[in-house]
Parts: structure tokens; C-alpha cells; sequence
């Protein structure tokens, strides 16, 4: 197949060449200096073949082509991909062709050169683009000779190309469903006459394209193969957004990008060894054979060595089982809670660095914001990163400063700029998003989403918890992961340590393919040996208790003591599923006789602010709290990933991934002889998981099966076999069967309506406290002064005055700055002042009744200062008579 500069360099991409006074149309405007159309797309291929370059996307892009002519009958396969190759690079030097219009050059430029036309689109250039692109290759089609067939499947590439140029300003629709324009149609021949002759088909043709659409979807339901063509037009899109937005970004703002955050030599080998400098993977490094040759059987004596061992065995099993499949794409990891996942998820992302030339980045993908943060700092200090090199993306992350210039007055704005593109486009080699930051970049139709999907080829991604998630969706996710695998050579790790090996559902309604490779060979062994099983005894003998909270109280406190009394400290969870419940705990507890000599009793919910969070987080790690009683009451927000080790714990009974993850809070470090988790059951449970099939198809006796023998499969077999069955009814809606006929009809608005991992019906609320400069960095203060001194001499944060910064950028106030920079800059700051609840009636009303002005306010619930502290305290949140009984973030 042909490359494509060749393709660049055929006589087909003359036809700017060719327009007529070319150099009175111009592509943008900025302070009354202009860059011309011909000027602007020429940068953008520029961009486009930078893009292709560094994320060694040709490849991956034939493939696709290949893939997707294959289903065509045909005996001129070769000539049908280089002309399929030719209509994707020709989408982005045909996106702004429609500036020609005269109505864009008065109306956008201040181009007095023409006068303004009657056209049916007004200024509108994406529409006109789309259409002399399709125009153009109609007539190349034309002039082919090609048979009934091969025009029909040509005539519908150039339909979804023609979908892609439409939407370049707006977010992805039915790529099958185009509008026929008439007016815009009629006034063709204003536009063909501009370049010259033999360019273009006659414009009557045009009409009987977009006659044809159910013809088109016909023949595409006949498609063996759905998703090559969703991914070739999603692809195009990405880099056609991209780079017009790079290259539209340095005719703007003089600034060009060069540096795509691609993992080049000295990174690789700066994580290779890095890696193997942390002390315990020097040790593994050092005495490899000896760590491989252990028997687990012969480790069972609980004892903080054996657990290293058995830590050191893990790893180099998950090492060894790298590098006799260094070339498969999918693998698990299953490893008990407490064996360190993140460290055998780094030792086998440096292992496939070191053995395979095609991974350029790297992406780690957790539930929680929380987790991503954690996990930042920790990869961050082991592998000695800066911050060009890791980035964690999510809306709490602070605004990237480049140290090494950003004292550098006149380099600033340029500086800040860089930093927002670069997180715009993930510009680093290593990442760390959420998981629905991620599937969002697989399905999505938004225009932000879609720009970084390009990113996500030759990549290892490691996606952690992947059971957080509603069963409904596993089997989508299986074949997300199984497409986009092959599809763009993605390396997915998922890891758990309650880990549905979703590879076992059906794909279609025949096959199941069970392709992962198991890194942890025999899990039972390292699960069911004392070190990880009786690291917590979890017991279940007060599975009866927990509606009568007092008698609760009486059991958490006789546990407490009886540990104190045997070690001299305890530090005690206890754990709910409502925030009602944990906030009436928490009312009794503080009240009761029996507590009042604890050092400290907190509560901890999702509507805790976060640096309130972070101060429960870091004195519950410190050492403070050695010899003393402390008893943390909270919700779900405390459980997987979260880095504290509690001596004892106490549940309410809900799903069993949750129980093994609150769990996994418990002991953390295996230093403990005697720590339990207690099981309770508030009831709750049914009112929150009542239609989740983790709780549906799980009974008394199986729940108490399976805590005994922490054997997962179980479960997710009565799982897999419900998705399964809902998999082959032809008559159920939302299933794989809708979401892939979706897929073949890229019917981008459904594909992503038809996949969703959180139902985002939530409020947010911000709370306009004070809050200690402790919580923010230095470039967020100096970001602050440059607003208001007020705070220089003070060790507080007026919640009030950042509101008022923020509502300064959102109405554009502030002179010299830009926006989009301030406004992110602002986002992470706010969200410490920020909460997020369900959208429950009585619970929004009552907000609003305490707000500034009874409504919403730019998408938040702002509570007045005033009067915010009669339903809101920093120390504890939201205040309990507020609340019906319903699950808070």
C-alpha cells in the first residue's frame, strides 16, 4: 500500500494549487495578522504526518484499510486500498476547503476582498468542505471503471469520510444518516468554478448519494467484519481534530509542538532500571532462580517473611509468564489483596518495554481519583519521573508548571500554553486516568474525547478493578478490549484481586474465547495460603445485627477494647453502604459513654471535602496514632486501592468485591496476628445493589462459600452465565448484539449511549469554607495572588473569594489572561471546595433553599456564606436531618 507522502505527493492534491487567487483566502485571523487557507492546511498535514510518525500509526491504519476492503468481492483489492488510503489522508486536506466560502471570509476574516452570497449555509465552511470533498472522489470514482460493488462500497467510505469533515467543529452523529443540503447543493457550481476544471462530479449526481443511505446500510449489515470501518472514521477524526487543532494552535499562539510524549530510549531505560533499583525488585533481580524455585505449600507458617516471600514468588512468576508470552496483547493479573498489584503490574510493563519495540506509552487506569493520586506519587518517586515524562488526568489534578522556565517572565505564556495542550492531548508517556476517562476515549462521540484516542496505539494499559463496574457491561468491555487490541496493537494488564475473567463471555453468540494470559498461573495457592487468606479473618457470625445501630455500637465497642486491651492501640473502621447510616452511627457513637476516652472519631463520607479527607488519610498513616483508641465511621469512598492499614473493621453486607476491598484496608502490611472484619447487615444492600447481578444471583449460602474459600469464580460463573443468556435473546434491547450492530451502523450517539459505567445523575456543591494553604501548592497560590492579596497573611483559603475568581474567568472579566488555561487551573481548585451528591428531590431542595440564589449556578449548588454551616460542617459534612436514605458519592 502506498504511504502516505506518496499519496500527498499525487496530482489529485493540486487542487489548492489550482483555486484561483489562493492567496486572498485565508484559514484564520488573529490581531489583524492572517494565515492563508493554502498556509493552514499545509501545517495541518504537516501535523497530521508528525502525528502518524511518532505514534507509528501507518501501520495500524493499513491494517484497518485491509480489514475493511476484505469484505469487498473484488479483484482490484489493491487499487480499493490505496483509494481508501487516499480519501483518509484527503479528509484533512479537504477540512477547511469550505473557507472559499465568501460569507466565512467576510464574516470570520474581515475579508472585504469578496461580497456575501446567498448559499443555504451562511458562514459555514466544515458543510461546504464535506461536500466538494464528496464531489471530488464521486468523480474520481466515476473516472475508475470500477463494478457495481466496489461503487457502492467506495460511495459509502466516502459517506463516513464525508461525516468526518462535517462534524470537525462538533461532536461525532450518525456517520449514515447525512443531511441533504439543496440550497448548498444548487450553489455548488459557484464553488467548483473556483479550481479549475475535470475536479468535480456534477452537482445532480450529489442528490442521488444521499438517496441511497438505506442502500448503504444494507450492504454494511452484510459486513463480516463491524468494527474496522468504527474505528477507521473514529481514528480519522482524531487526527483530524488534532492536528487542525495544533496547527490552528501555532498560527494563534506562535507556539509549535514537537515533543508528542512518546517513550524514547532514555525513558525506557530509565524505567528498566529504575524498576529494578526499588529494594525488594533488586532483591527479586538478584536472586531470581531462587524466588522462582519457592513452594508456595511450604510457606504457610504466617509470618512477615513468609509474606515477602510469598510477594517475591508472585513477582517472579508474573515475570516469567511475560517473557514466554511477550507477544500476546492480553493478560490478567490475579493476586490476593496484600500482595502489592502495582508492583507486578510495573515489573511486567518493564519487562514488555524491555522485549518489544512498538510500546510508545504507557497508560495506568484506576475507578477512583483517589487511587490515580496515590498511585502518581508512588510511580513518580520509584521510577524517578518528572512531569513531562507522567501525568495523572482528571478534574482534582493540579495545572502542570514547568519549573525550569516558569520564572521566566516572558516565557510563562508560553510555558502555561504547552502545559494545556499537552494535557489536552495527553501529551506524556506515562498516564494515569479513570476508567471512565478511558472507555470514554473508546466510545465516546465528543470532540475532547475523541481527540486522544490517536494516543492509544502501541500502548500498554493497565486497568485496575475492572469489577467496579456493573456486570451489564462486562461483555462489552471484553470486546472493547478484544478489538482495540488488535486493532491499534493496545497491551491491556487487567489486575484484580476479585477479578472476573470477562475473556469467558461470548463475543457473539457462538464463540467464547478465553485468550488472556494468566500471570498468575494457580491463584488458589497464594489465595488460600494463611499469609493472604488469614491476613483477615472475616467473620460473619453478625450477619443478623446491624438494623438496631445502639446494639451495633455495643459490638464494635466490645471488639475495640478486647483488641486495645491485648496491644495497647487499636484503630477501628466501620463501615456502611448509606451515608444516613454511617451519619446516625457516628451521632451515636459520639454520644455514647463508651467512646468518649478515643482519641479521635471520624467520619469520613463523599461529602467530605477532599483536603478534609486527606488530613483523616495522613494522621490515620502517621505515627501519632501509636497507643492511642481511634474509630473511623464511613462509607464506600474508603474501599479499594486506598492506602491505610486499620487494625480491625466492621461491614455492612453488600457485594462481595466490596467486602474483600474494605478488607484490603485491614492489615495492610501483614504486621498483625489477630485482625478481623465483622460483617453486619443494616439491610441496605438490597435498596442499593437491588439490580446489580453481583447481588442478585448471590444467596446466604454461596456468600458465606465464597468468603470462606476467597474463590471469586464461583460467583462470576452464575454471572457470566446470566450475560451470556441475555447475550443470545434476539429480543432483549442494550445487549453485545445492539451494542455491536451499533458499532457496524456507527451509530456513534448509541454506541455511547448503549455503554455507561456511571449513571452520572449528581449534583455538585460547593461549600464556601475555609480551608488551610497546607491543601494547595505553590502554583496555586501563586496563581491565587494574582487575583487577590488577600489571603497573604493568612493561613486560610476563603472558599468565597475562589468562588468569586471562578465566576471572574466564566464572565471573561479579567483582562489579559487567557480562559481555557485560568479556567483549568481554577477547576482544580475549586474541587477542593466541592462535593457531589445524587440528585435526590428533598436533598437538592434543601440546598438550593441555602444557596446564593435557589438555582444552579453555572452547574453547582452554591451554598451561601452565610449560612452554610446550618447544613454543612467541614469536619463531618453534610448534616444527617437533610437526608433521605440514599447512597452519597
Amino acid at each position: 500500500m502506498l504511504k502516505f507522502f506518496e499519496i500527498l505527493d499525487g496530482s489529485e492534491f493540486s487542487i489548492l494549487l489550482n483555486l484561483k487567487n489562493r492567496d486572498d483566502y485565508f484559514a484564520h485571523l488573529k490581531d489583524g495578522k492572517t494565515e492563508s487557507l493554502f498556509e493552514h492546511t499545509s501545517l495541518v498535514l504537516e501535523y497530521f504526518l508528525r502525528l502518524i510518525d511518532q505514534n507509528e500509526l501507518e501501520i495500524i491504519i493499513d491494517r484497518l484499510i485491509v480489514k475493511d476492503v476484505d469484505k469487498v468481492d473484488t479483484k482490484r483489492k489493491s487499487e480499493l486500498q490505496n483509494l481508501v488510503k487516499q480519501m483518509f489522508v484527503a479528509v484533512i486536506y479537504f477540512h477547511d476547503i469550505g473557507k472559499v466560502n465568501p460569507n466565512f471570509q467576510i464574516d470570520k476574516m474581515k475579508n472585504r476582498v469578496f461580497a456575501h452570497a446567498e448559499n443555504g449555509i451562511g458562514s459555514e465552511h466544515s458543510i461546504l468542505s464535506a461536500y466538494l470533498y464528496l464531489s471530488f472522489f464521486l468523480n474520481l470514482f466515476q473516472k475508475g471503471n470500477f463494478g457495481e460493488e466496489e461503487i457502492v462500497y467506495l460511495e459509502l467510505i466516502a459517506i463516513l469520510f464525508f461525516h468526518s469533515i462535517s462534524k470537525h467543529h462538533s461532536e461525532l452523529s450518525e456517520a449514515l444518516e447525512p443531511k441533504y443540503n439543496e440550497s448548498l447543493a444548487n450553489n455548488l457550481d459557484n464553488y467548483f468554478c473556483l479550481f479549475g476544471d475535470n475536479y468535480f462530479i456534477d452537482k445532480k449526481e450529489i442528490k442521488n448519494i444521499f438517496a441511497k443511505t438505506e442502500e448503504y446500510r444494507n450492504y454494511k449489515e452484510g459486513y463480516t467484519d463491524e468494527f474496522a470501518g468504527y474505528l477507521l472514521l473514529k481514528l480519522n477524526s482524531s487526527l483530524l481534530t488534532a492536528s487542525d487543532y495544533y496547527a490552528t494552535n501555532e498560527f494563534m499562539n506562535n507556539l509549535k509542538i514537537t515533543d508528542l510524549g512518546i517513550i524514547n530510549e532514555v525513558l525506557k531505560d530509565k524505567i528498566i532500571t529504575n524498576t529494578y533499583k526499588v529494594s525488594y525488585n533488586n532483591e527479586l533481580l538478584r536472586h531470581f532462580d531462587y524466588y522462582k524455585s519457592l513452594s508456595v505449600g511450604e510457606l504457610n507458617e504466617f509470618s512477615e517473611n513468609n509474606i515477602k516471600l510469598l510477594r517475591q514468588k508472585l513477582s517472579a512468576e508474573v515475570i516469567q509468564n511475560i517473557q514466554s508470552n511477550i507477544s500476546q496483547r492480553l493478560f490478567y493479573i490475579e493476586a490476593p489483596t496484600g500482595s502489592g498489584k502495582t508492583n507486578l503490574s510495573l515489573l511486567a510493563v518493564s519487562e514488555i518495554v524491555k522485549n518489544r519495540e512498538d510500546i510508545l506509552k504507557i497508560f495506568y487506569v484506576f475507578p477512583f481519583t483517589t487511587i490515580i493520586t496515590q498511585t502518581f506519587k508512588t510511580l513518580k518517586e520509584s521510577l524517578k519521573l518528572n512531569y513531562l515524562e507522567i501525568s495523572e488526568i482528571h478534574s482534582k489534578a493540579s495545572f502542570k508548571e514547568n519549573t525550569s522556565i516558569a520564572n521566566e517572565n516572558d516565557a510563562t505564556y508560553d510555558t502555561d500554553w504547552k502545559n494545556y495542550i499537552d494535557n489536552l492531548f495527553v501529551n506524556y508517556p506515562i498516564v494515569l486516568l479513570s476508567h471512565v476517562k478511558f472507555f470514554d476515549l473508546l466510545i465516546s462521540n465528543e470532540k475532547s474525547d475523541n481527540y486522544v484516542l490517536h494516543r492509544l496505539a502501541n500502548s500498554v494499559v493497565i486497568i485496575d478493578e475492572l469489577q467496579s463496574y456493573d456486570p451489564k457491561e462486562w461483555d462489552k468491555i471484553n470486546y472493547l478490549l478484544q478489538k482495540f487490541a488488535e486493532a491499534m496493537n493496545i497491551t491491556f494488564i487487567i489486575m484484580s484481586a476479585t477479578l472476573p475473567k470477562i475473556s469467558k463471555l461470548l463475543v457473539d453468540k457462538d464463540v467464547s474465547k478465553d485468550n488472556f494470559v494468566y500471570l498468575v498461573k494457580n491463584k488458589i495457592e497464594y489465595f488460600s495460603n494463611p499469609n493472604f487468606k488469614e491476613r483477615v479473618n472475616i467473620q460473619l457470625e453478625y450477619l443478623s445485627e446491624g438494623k438496631d445501630l445502639s446494639n451495633l455500637c455495643k459490638i464494635v465497642f466490645k471488639h475495640c477494647e478486647d483488641y486495645y486491651n491485648q496491644y495497647g492501640s487499636v484503630k477501628g473502621i466501620v463501615g456502611f453502604l448509606s451515608k444516613k447510616s454511617a451519619k446516625e452511627f457516628y451521632s451515636l457513637i459520639t454520644q455514647s459513654d463508651d467512646f468518649y476516652c478515643y482519641s479521635e472519631i471520624y467520619l469520613l463520607t463523599g461529602t467530605i471535602l477532599e483536603p478534609r479527607r486527606q488530613e483523616i488519610i495522613s494522621y490515620l498513616k502517621s505515627e501519632e496514632t501509636k497507643y492511642k483508641k481511634i474509630l473511623v465511621i464511613c462509607t464506600q469512598v474508603i474501599e479499594a486501592g486506598l492506602d491505610i492499614d486499620m487494625d480491625i473493621g466492621f461491614k455492612d453486607k453488600a457485594i462481595l468485591d466490596s467486602e474483600e476491598q474494605f478488607a484490603g484496608r485491614i492489615n495492610r502490611n501483614a504486621s498483625k496476628n489477630n485482625s478481623s472484619l465483622f460483617i453486619f447487615n443494616t439491610g441496605d444492600s438490597s435498596s442499593i445493589y437491588n439490580s446489580d447481578l453481583r447481588y442478585k444471583v448471590l444467596d446466604e449460602k454461596l456468600y458465606r462459600t465464597i468468603i470462606d474459600k476467597r474463590d471469586y469464580d464461583i460467583l462470576y460463573e452464575n454471572i457470566f452465565a446470566e450475560i451470556n443468556k441475555n447475550t443470545v435473546d434476539n429480543f432483549l434491547s442494550g445487549n453485545l448484539v445492539d451494542f455491536i450492530k451499533y458499532l457496524n451502523f456507527i451509530s456513534y450517539p448509541n454506541v455511547k449511549k448503549n455503554f455507561c459505567l456511571i449513571k452520572n445523575n449528581t449534583a455538585s456543591v460547593f461549600v464556601p469554607c475555609d480551608i488551610e494553604k497546607k491543601h494547595f501548592n505553590v502554583s496555586e497560590l501563586k496563581f491565587l495572588s494574582s487575583f487577590v492579596d488577600k489571603h497573604a497573611n493568612t493561613n486560610l483559603i476563603d472558599g468565597e473569594a475562589i468562588w468569586k475568581i471562578y465566576e471572574c474567568i466564566i464572565l471573561n472579566k479579567k483582562s489579559g489572561f487567557d480562559s481555557k488555561i485560568d479556567l483549568k487551573i481554577i477547576s482544580a481548585i475549586m474541587s477542593k471546595f466541592v462535593f457531589s451528591i445524587w440528585k435526590n428531590p428533598k436533598t437538592v431542595s434543601s440546598l438550593l433553599h441555602r444557596s446564593d440564589t435557589g438555582n444552579f449556578t453555572y452547574g453547582f449548588i452554591k451554598l451561601s456564606k452565610s449560612n452554610y454551616q446550618d447544613v454543612y460542617s467541614y469536619r463531618s459534612g453534610l448534616k444527617v436531618d437533610l437526608e433521605t436514605d440514599i447512597n452519597f458519592l
